[in-house]
């Protein structure tokens, strides 16, 4: 170093106050100056050491780099808002000695004081002086030589945000309000695919635009509930902000019915989306996905592709991701976890329409209760229609004409905050007191249909106020649109019906005796029912044959049963009084039985026993039931068997011998 260089650093000190920077003239951040104790000279980072001298008491200051070859400024403090939470963070320039400027980073300023950073992303490009104080002073050399730090926010999540006192939506390019796209606003999502989430500035002629999104409608004129439902999901998406949106849209079919391609179109309406960029799938981790729909607020956000699970473990993870995520949505509610300080975490939640696509469907009523299921079948999707929106949606044309829609709904968005959840209030009430009954499927499904309907609803009102339709159009396009989500809610009965655990239990335990899995005895004699004992699980009888009983396996003669023609097969589960037309069944041996059966097709119970006989009791499936000292109804009963009082659980035995009528 230079000893002109030294002095000039040492007696001359460069600082804001005493080196005034002219505005339009660009500061050189690499050049040589010293800040209070800290310094750069040469490309290297320093501080300025002060050593007295004991004998004369002269003191004198020492330069003490502090990096190797390298410099470091902070460009700007960043404040990382994602909706829930606001995390600080720093950007970062670097330059080597000799060499030119590094990569910027973006460091978090819980990370900042460790100084692993230089390491982490630069390697040996950044070496730190070997001191042990040279990591903790470089921090603070850092801070002061960066002078006045710009402070910028950067949003973390798309849709609805008040921004200077005005409703903005937030986007991948900017924000879109009453005048236009602002692309100053700087908004990052995160790495992959939710890079795509940029619209494009709105329109001055948005007419021209405004009936593209009806192509969705027509898109399966074989299928009017898939393109209704899309078209739907769009228009509710953006005005999650004035009623959260608590269901999900499901599109199930066979492989090549075009459920991707289809769901694509409706994601492509939110930037530069195609069937190949979805940003979600369910190779994604539950908190992963967490995240992502947390931050895709107000939006379409596509998961794609449950296929069918080729193990039991696969499909217990795809079953946890459904609830995680399907149930979150329903529910409005994340998952709440705590730092390692045992401070709460903030808990993120979906904010946006999911629309997901599969060969299978998740399991559970009350899962399937929280979505719209579209079935989807090969040849429903119109290949003419669906090649003409892709060419549309790769043009951005409907992007574009969600951004003029968002443009629109910007200076209406108070009034619709009040005027958009009494309207869905108003349909779901015409909905449930409808003769024609089509909303009953679950308390949820007239919410769904008036939730959908109103968000058309008011799509319709743009198009009008912009002469982008007639109000003719629109009058037959809402028939159309009516017509479609009514045969969607219609037809939630049969996946509700086919996910109730009552009824899968039911028809589970009548397979157990079908196939021999389980037998009932005769209350008096312990021997085979007198009638119809092959119902009951009783087979033609082996000279020798296997007894299980309360985990025990028991070898005897088959004419210990009384009768040397028949024996019971599989678990011993209860008893049959064929006076009262009864079976009495011991639950823990009923539903073990039951659940291995079921397990066996890789489809266990996801109800606990306890639950289950309560749901059976409400359904009034069971014979008699007991009542506790505090008047509360309990399902199982005691009843007198072999000299003993068990409790078990009455049923008829038209549960088993008769099937169950359509309307129960």
């Amino acid at each position: 170093m230079k000893t002109k260089v030294i002095d000039e650093l040492l007696n001359n000190p460069i600082s804001p106050s005493n080196d005034p920077v002219d505005p339009a003239v660009p500061v050189d951040k690499w050049r040589d100056r010293r800040e209070g104790d800290f310094y750069i000279d040469d490309g290297r980072m320093g501080f300025i050491r002060k050593n007295t001298d004991r004998k004369t008491g002269k003191s004198t200051e020492i330069m003490t780099p502090l990096t190797h070859n390298f410099v470091s400024v902070i460009k700007q403090q960043l404040i990382l808002d994602d909706g829930l939470r606001q995390e600080v963070a720093f950007e970062i320039a670097t330059k080597q000695r000799w060499r030119g400027e590094l990569p910027t980073i973006n460091i978090p300023a819980s990370q900042y004081q460790a100084m692993a950073w230089p390491l982490k992303h630069y390697g040996g490009r950044a070496i730190i002086e070997s001191d042990q104080a040279s990591p903790r002073k470089l921090m603070t050399a850092i801070l002061i030589l960066s002078g006045d730090i710009p402070i910028t926010t950067i949003y973390q999540h798309t849709g609805w945000r008040i921004i200077d006192g005005y409703y903005r939506y937030l986007t991948g390019s900017g924000t879109i309000s009453a005048t236009g796209l602002d692309d100053k606003i700087r908004v990052e999502l995160g790495e992959g695919h939710m890079q795509n989430f940029a619209l494009p500035p709105p329109d001055q002629n948005p007419a021209d635009k405004a009936q593209l999104l009806f192509g969705l409608i027509h898109l399966a004129p074989k299928n009017t509930a898939l393109g209704v439902s899309l078209f739907c999901a769009v228009t509710r998406a953006v005005l999650g902000e004035c009623l959260a949106i608590d269901f999900s849209i499901y599109l199930v079919g066979q492989s090549g019915s075009q459920k991707s391609e289809a769901a694509a179109l409706a994601q492509a309406c939110f930037g530069e989306f195609d069937a190949r960029s979805l940003p979600g799938n369910f190779n994604d981790t539950e908190t992963v996905g967490e995240i992502k729909l947390h931050r895709a607020k107000d939006g379409v956000f596509v998961i794609d592709d449950r296929a069918p699970a080729a193990n039991q473990a696969e499909e217990s993870r795809q079953q946890t991701k459904s609830d995680r995520w399907f149930r979150g949505v329903g529910n409005q509610a994340g998952r709440g976890r705590c730092n390692a300080d045992m401070t709460v975490k903030a808990a993120y939640f979906p904010r946006c329409m999911i629309v997901s696509t599969g060969e299978d469907l998740p399991k559970g009523a009350s899962l399937l209760g929280r979505m719209l299921v579209i079935e989807t079948k090969r040849g429903d999707v119109n290949l003419s229609a669906l090649t003409g929106m892709q060419f549309l949606s790769r043009r951005g044309d409907h992007a574009a004409a969600t951004a003029n829609f968002i443009k629109w709904l910007a200076p209406r968005l108070v009034d619709l905050k009040k005027r958009f959840p009494d309207l869905v209030r108003d349909l779901r009430d015409q909905a449930l007191s409808d003769p024609d009954k089509f909303a009953q499927s679950h308390p949820r499904a007239a919410d769904i249909y008036a939730s959908c309907y109103a968000a058309a609803d008011i799509y319709m009102e743009y198009c009008c106020d912009i002469n982008g339709i007639s109000v003719i159009h629109a009058t037959e396009l809402m028939e159309t649109i009516d017509t479609g989500l009514k045969s969607a809610i219609r037809a939630q009965h049969q996946y509700q019906k086919a996910n109730d655990e009552v009824e899968r239990f039911v028809a589970l335990l009548r397979g157990c005796f079908a196939s021999g899995e389980c037998h009932v005895v005769s209350h008096l004699n312990q021997g085979p029912p007198i009638s119809n004992a092959h119902t009951w699980g009783w087979r033609k009888a082996e000279s020798k044959i296997v007894i299980i009983q309360d985990d025990t396996v028991e070898e005897r003669n088959a004419t210990n049963f009384g009768r040397k023609d028949l024996a019971g097969r599989g678990q011993l589960i209860g008893w049959i009084n064929e006076d009262k037309e009864q079976i009495w069944l011991e639950p823990e041996s009923l539903f073990k039985t039951v659940q291995k059966f079921a397990s066996a097709q890789n489809d266990p119970i996801l109800m606990n026993k306890s639950t289950l006989w309560k749901r059976l009791l409400e359904r009034g499936l069971l014979a008699e039931f007991d009542t506790d000292k505090n008047g509360v109804k309990r399902a199982d009963v005691k009843r007198s068997v072999d000299s003993k009082r068990p409790r078990v659980l009455s049923f008829h035995i038209e549960l088993i011998t008769k099937e169950w009528a359509e309307d129960e």
